[in-house]
């Protein structure tokens, strides 16, 4: 095996990981993320060199899903009638994966930085300061998405949003102004 075989290898679990973050489907998913291992083992052997094949292999699972979004966009989406009528049929016990639906939808419908930020802090697993350097901006940033994007997916299960836009859900009420104590009578 080459090493950049090796290298993609390492890697392949965080992609379809990426890959399943930008699409709803798991099949397309999957498909992105093949079709970015395939991109990126032609631009090596190529000659060219790869310094950061974790942040490579993502740049190129993101260019690959605006590709195949792009063309499905020119193509409109095929449904099959089996497929609708499943869809359509509600199972017994459901309440796990209805629940993983709402979270994946609630994900979706956070706006990018958040999403992003919760996908390579939660998801990816990486430290506070890895973020920050992957997406060049400072730790206290990384933290302060990070409580926007906690707080937002709180507030919208708390109401019992998630269905739906995120974007059109009402704004929580500001918080009461505190008061400062009373000054002490002599």
């Amino acid at each position: 095996m080459t090493v950049t075989k090796i290298e993609v290898q390492n890697h392949f679990d965080s992609l379809r990981r990426t890959a399943r973050m930008l699409t709803a489907n798991h099949a397309d998913a999957d498909d992105i993320a093949q079709e970015a291992v395939v991109r990126a083992i032609t631009y090596a052997k190529d000659g060219r060199h790869v310094q950061n094949w974790r942040g490579y292999l993502t740049r190129v699972v993101r260019n690959v899903a605006a590709d195949h979004y792009a063309k499905r966009a020119m193509q409109g989406i095929p449904v099959e009638l089996d497929d609708a009528h499943s869809d359509l049929s509600v199972l017994p016990n459901q309440f796990h994966r209805h629940r993983v639906h709402e979270l994946e939808t609630a994900l979706t419908n956070l706006p990018a930085p958040q999403t992003e930020i919760i996908r390579l802090i939660a998801i990816d697993g990486l430290s506070y300061s890895d973020a920050a350097t992957r997406l060049g901006v400072p730790v206290g940033t990384v933290m302060s998405r990070l409580y926007r994007a906690r707080e937002n997916l709180r507030r919208r299960f708390e109401d019992g949003w998630p269905l739906g836009d995120a974007r059109s859900t009402k704004k929580a009420p500001a918080p009461a102004p505190k008061l400062a104590p009373a000054p002490a009578v002599a």
